[in-house]
């Protein structure tokens, strides 16, 4: 077996490095590196965010003019079983937004297991790209009884409202400030959640498929997400099927969710839509670019063993500066598959692919009765096509460089694979509307590498990939003893190191590390800490504390914001 951390030691002795460490020890309070060839660099146009993968969200510098980095520019860390954030030297954490948190003006409180983290600059709309001042949106993905509500077995009806009001989406304010970074007051802060009325829009829309509505009440199951580049956040809906038993007399409907919703942050009087051209299934997150014709594309994952990778392509076309028209691309569009076997992107279309139109399940009858079943229960479509099954395909995000597509493949238990990997394909022309590409395995999970069961992914405009882990078996599963704890990695993706992990941070005990998202300058990396102490049995016998009120010992899910990094453009 290959220690991964010794393998990375030559890496760590470089040159780069030796720099790196005097500047850290230099470094005092948060922040106070300046930017250097940043600062140079023109700032992207509004039109231009799409261009660039930060989970959508707009970056400073231009990718194509910074240089590959081959080494990660920090000292690898040991795995560990510490119930706290371990970081590399000279890197400092701060909570930030924590569970329970009121923010708004009427006394709603921060979410419950923070997922998606979307970066809004607070001056987009005017074209600016502010590091310091900014509209952050959490996904908040499910509720842990024991510490919401203390009854894990019989809910009453106000524990079934205080767990509705705990998931969904908050939209807050939070601006750098001496001392480090503060939520502000600010209008537009504010909480969606499972009781917000919706919007159904597409072809799905007061069909059958969702019993005829066309508004809906709330988000739920909001995993990983997206942001377009006219400024509005995509939230994913994943796990959503278990809430009916749960929140059993709400007037929960499942058929209601599991769909992609688009929300404006910076216009609390836009309600919310749930874009079902884009197929409900259990969406990890959406990964949006402009195709070479002005589409808009969005790439997702369905998070489940042997299920698939999807590609939406608009019907519209992207224009700069209309952020009124570009709010209504998600509307209408196409939703094709992916087949591994052939690298070829399958239509889901009920008019123009017969093998929809002439499927039947086992009672012999038709198992869809037109484009709105064909989108409400996409899964069955996509196998019915020919689409290609993978394991448990989490997040999906876009090489800013290269524009190759990166797929975190976690696990699939069913086929022994326990560690998972990441895949990554190129469409063909290198036209994200293409209907053919190549794939190829990026880096593989498992003690030789260091990581196991890649989830969410992020780029920084060097084309380095950025991933956390989604480990739930680490405590029982003894092949993952290597692991210590749910981590965060560094990949550089070019050079003769491509493809290798360096652990840059290790998160609390039973946690996942999610929704990482850079401020556009680089120098702050925003990181959600999602479910500490879930294998807690009760409120007497936790695993962990991380994150607890001063006085408490409940852990509280959290957002941190990570500074030390010598932002864009540095040496």
């Amino acid at each position: 077996m290959t220690n991964p951390q010794r393998t990375q030691g030559r890496a760590d002795s470089s040159p780069w490095h030796r720099l790196l460490d005097r500047q850290l020890t230099r470094r005092g309070a948060l922040g106070t590196v300046a930017a250097t060839a940043a600062a140079a660099a023109l700032p992207l146009t509004l039109g231009d965010a799409g261009a660039v993968s930060n989970n959508g969200a707009p970056i400073l510098a231009d990718p194509q003019a910074l240089p590959p980095r081959s080494v990660p520019p920090f000292r690898a860390i040991a795995p560990g079983n510490a119930d706290t954030l371990t970081l590399p030297f000279g890197y400092r954490w701060q909570t930030l937004a924590p569970w329970g948190e009121v923010f708004t003006a009427d006394g709603r409180e921060i979410g419950f297991n923070h997922d998606f983290v979307g970066y809004f600059p607070l001056d987009l709309l005017e074209g600016g790209r502010s590091s310091t001042d900014a509209l952050l949106t959490i996904n908040h993905e499910y509720v842990n009884a024991l510490f919401v509500g203390g009854d894990t077995k019989n809910r009453t009806k106000q524990q079934i409202e205080a767990e509705m009001k705990a998931v969904g989406v908050s939209v807050v304010r939070v601006r750098r400030e001496e001392g480090g970074w503060k939520i502000v007051p600010d209008p537009r802060n504010r909480r969606i959640d499972a009781l917000t009325e919706i919007e159904l829009t597409g072809p799905a829309r007061g069909s059958a498929a969702v019993k005829g509505a066309t508004t809906v009440r709330g988000s739920v199951g909001n995993c990983s997400g997206g942001q377009t580049p006219w400024g509005t956040l995509l939230t994913c809906e994943e796990n959503v099927d278990g809430y009916a038993k749960a929140w059993a007399g709400s007037g929960y409907e499942a058929l209601h969710q599991g769909w992609v919703t688009e929300i404006d942050p910076f216009d609390p009087a836009w309600t919310p839509k749930k874009r079902t051209a884009m197929g409900r299934f259990r969406h990890e997150n959406v990964a949006v670019t402009v195709a070479k014709d002005g589409r808009v594309v969005g790439y997702m994952g369905d998070d489940m063993q042997d299920a698939c990778v999807y590609k939406f392509v608009s019907r519209g076309r992207y224009e700069p500066g209309n952020r009124q028209a570009n709010r209504d691309l998600l509307t209408e569009g196409d939703l094709y598959v992916a087949n591994f076997g052939n690298g070829s992107w399958v239509l889901l279309d009920y008019e123009k692919n017969a093998r929809l139109r002439d499927a039947k399940g086992a009672d012999g009858k038709p198992l869809f009765a037109g484009q709105a079943d064909v989108l409400a229960d996409a899964r069955a479509s996509a196998l019915t096509v020919g689409g290609t099954p993978v394991d448990r395909p989490e997040d999906i995000e876009i090489h800013p460089r290269s524009g190759e597509v990166y797929v975190a493949l976690t696990n699939n238990t069913k086929h022994g694979n326990y560690f998972g990997q990441i895949v990554k394909f190129r469409e063909d022309g290198d036209d994200a509307a293409a209907q053919k590409f190549l794939w190829e395995v990026f880096a593989v999970g498992g003690p030789q590498s260091g990581f196991a069961s890649p989830d969410n992914l992020v780029f920084d405009p060097h084309g380095n990939l950025w991933m956390v882990t989604d480990n739930s078996d680490l405590v029982s599963n003894p092949i993952k003893a290597f692991h210590g704890n749910n981590a965060m990695f560094f990949f550089p993706t070019e050079g003769p190191r491509a493809g290798r992990a360096h652990r840059f941070a290790t998160g609390p005990v039973d946690a996942e590390l999610t929704g990482p998202v850079w401020s556009p300058d680089g120098r702050t990396l925003f990181l959600s800490v999602q479910h500490p102490g879930e294998d807690s049995e009760s409120l007497e016998a936790l695993t962990s504390t991380f994150a607890a009120k001063p006085g408490t010992r409940i852990p509280r899910p959290t957002l941190v914001a990570i500074e030390g990094f010598p932002g864009w453009g540095g040496a």
